[in-house]
Protein backbone atom coordinates (compact mmCIF):
# COMPACT_ATOMS: atom_id res chain seq x y z
CA UNK A 1 0.00 0.00 0.00
CA UNK A 2 2.62 2.17 0.75
CA UNK A 3 4.48 1.78 -2.86
CA UNK A 4 1.42 2.47 -4.45
CA UNK A 5 0.58 5.59 -2.39
CA UNK A 6 4.02 7.10 -3.46
CA UNK A 7 3.65 6.03 -7.15
CA UNK A 8 0.54 8.13 -6.80
CA UNK A 9 1.79 11.00 -5.61
CA UNK A 10 4.83 11.02 -7.65
CA UNK A 11 2.54 10.95 -10.60
CA UNK A 12 0.37 13.83 -9.02
CA UNK A 13 3.36 15.94 -8.81
CA UNK A 14 4.65 14.97 -12.22
CA UNK A 15 1.06 16.04 -14.00
CA UNK A 16 0.90 19.15 -11.64
CA UNK A 17 4.45 20.23 -12.94
CA UNK A 18 4.00 19.45 -15.99
CA UNK A 19 0.20 21.73 -16.20
CA UNK A 20 2.13 24.71 -14.68
CA UNK A 21 5.11 24.78 -17.09
CA UNK A 22 2.50 24.97 -19.89
CA UNK A 23 0.93 27.67 -18.12
CA UNK A 24 4.20 29.25 -17.34
CA UNK A 25 6.12 28.89 -20.99
CA UNK A 26 3.95 26.86 -23.19
CA UNK A 27 1.73 29.99 -24.57
CA UNK A 28 2.97 32.98 -26.60
CA UNK A 29 2.35 36.80 -25.59
CA UNK A 30 -0.80 37.87 -27.82
CA UNK A 31 -2.65 40.40 -29.06
CA UNK A 32 -6.30 41.19 -27.70
CA UNK A 33 -7.15 44.63 -29.49
CA UNK A 34 -5.48 47.53 -31.10
CA UNK A 35 -6.44 50.89 -31.82
CA UNK A 36 -4.28 53.01 -34.99
CA UNK A 37 -4.81 56.71 -34.79
CA UNK A 38 -3.07 58.58 -37.88
CA UNK A 39 -2.37 62.26 -38.64
CA UNK A 40 -0.56 63.56 -41.51
CA UNK A 41 2.88 62.48 -40.63
CA UNK A 42 2.30 60.56 -37.40
CA UNK A 43 1.16 57.26 -35.97
CA UNK A 44 0.37 55.71 -33.17
CA UNK A 45 -0.60 52.50 -31.61
CA UNK A 46 -3.07 51.65 -28.59
CA UNK A 47 -2.71 47.81 -27.87
CA UNK A 48 -3.81 45.63 -25.10
CA UNK A 49 -2.06 42.10 -24.79
CA UNK A 50 -2.64 39.17 -23.09
CA UNK A 51 0.81 37.47 -21.28
CA UNK A 52 -0.62 34.01 -20.98
CA UNK A 53 1.39 33.36 -17.91
CA UNK A 54 1.21 33.05 -14.45
CA UNK A 55 3.78 34.78 -12.59
CA UNK A 56 5.85 37.79 -14.39
CA UNK A 57 8.52 38.82 -11.89
CA UNK A 58 10.29 41.80 -14.55
CA UNK A 59 7.66 44.27 -16.42
CA UNK A 60 10.56 46.05 -17.81
CA UNK A 61 12.11 43.10 -19.31
CA UNK A 62 8.43 41.70 -20.18
CA UNK A 63 7.62 45.57 -21.68
CA UNK A 64 10.49 44.88 -24.01
CA UNK A 65 9.68 41.62 -25.39
CA UNK A 66 6.07 42.96 -26.53
CA UNK A 67 8.07 45.72 -28.12
CA UNK A 68 10.18 43.29 -29.86
CA UNK A 69 7.40 41.12 -31.26
CA UNK A 70 5.56 44.54 -32.25
CA UNK A 71 8.50 45.50 -33.98
CA UNK A 72 9.07 41.96 -35.69
CA UNK A 73 5.11 41.37 -35.94
CA UNK A 74 5.26 38.53 -34.43
CA UNK A 75 1.92 38.06 -32.87
CA UNK A 76 -0.08 34.78 -34.03
CA UNK A 77 -3.61 36.69 -33.90
CA UNK A 78 -2.82 40.05 -35.08
CA UNK A 79 -0.79 41.35 -38.08
CA UNK A 80 -0.02 45.40 -38.08
CA UNK A 81 0.01 47.54 -41.48
CA UNK A 82 3.74 48.45 -41.41
CA UNK A 83 3.28 49.20 -45.40
CA UNK A 84 1.20 51.45 -44.74
CA UNK A 85 2.21 53.20 -41.71
CA UNK A 86 4.81 52.10 -38.77
CA UNK A 87 4.31 52.97 -35.49
CA UNK A 88 5.24 56.68 -33.83
CA UNK A 89 4.19 55.79 -31.03
CA UNK A 90 2.95 52.41 -29.36
CA UNK A 91 1.14 52.19 -25.88
CA UNK A 92 0.56 49.00 -24.27
CA UNK A 93 -2.12 47.57 -21.70
CA UNK A 94 -0.58 44.53 -20.06
CA UNK A 95 -3.35 41.75 -19.03
CA UNK A 96 -2.23 38.61 -17.56
CA UNK A 97 -4.91 36.78 -19.52
CA UNK A 98 -7.77 36.52 -21.82
CA UNK A 99 -9.86 35.46 -18.47
CA UNK A 100 -8.05 38.34 -16.47
CA UNK A 101 -9.08 40.93 -18.49
CA UNK A 102 -12.99 40.55 -17.30
CA UNK A 103 -13.34 43.04 -14.24
CA UNK A 104 -9.33 42.58 -13.38
CA UNK A 105 -7.35 45.55 -13.38
CA UNK A 106 -4.15 45.22 -15.49
CA UNK A 107 -0.59 44.43 -14.57
CA UNK A 108 1.22 47.53 -15.88
CA UNK A 109 0.62 49.87 -18.32
CA UNK A 110 3.47 50.99 -20.78
CA UNK A 111 4.64 54.02 -23.11
CA UNK A 112 6.78 53.77 -26.32
CA UNK A 113 7.55 56.78 -27.22
CA UNK A 114 9.90 59.44 -28.47
CA UNK A 115 11.36 62.57 -26.59
CA UNK A 116 8.92 65.69 -27.22
CA UNK A 117 11.61 67.39 -29.67
CA UNK A 118 11.69 64.49 -32.73
CA UNK A 119 7.70 63.68 -32.14
CA UNK A 120 7.19 61.71 -35.86
CA UNK A 121 10.56 62.32 -36.92
CA UNK A 122 11.36 58.12 -36.09
CA UNK A 123 9.37 54.91 -36.21
CA UNK A 124 9.35 52.28 -33.70
CA UNK A 125 10.65 49.62 -36.23
CA UNK A 126 13.27 51.54 -38.24
CA UNK A 127 14.89 53.57 -35.26
CA UNK A 128 14.40 51.77 -31.81
CA UNK A 129 17.31 53.63 -30.17
CA UNK A 130 15.32 56.85 -30.54
CA UNK A 131 12.56 55.74 -28.06
CA UNK A 132 12.30 55.49 -24.29
CA UNK A 133 10.16 53.17 -22.45
CA UNK A 134 8.31 54.10 -19.79
CA UNK A 135 5.83 51.84 -17.26
CA UNK A 136 3.55 52.75 -15.39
Amino acid sequence: MCKKRKIITITVLFVLGVVFSYLQWGREIDVAGSIGTSSENFHEEHVTFTLNRLIITDKEKCAEEIIKKCRENDFASTLFSYDVAKPNALYGTVYRSRFSMKGQKPLFHFRYTQTADTLGSYNIVDDPEAFTLVIE
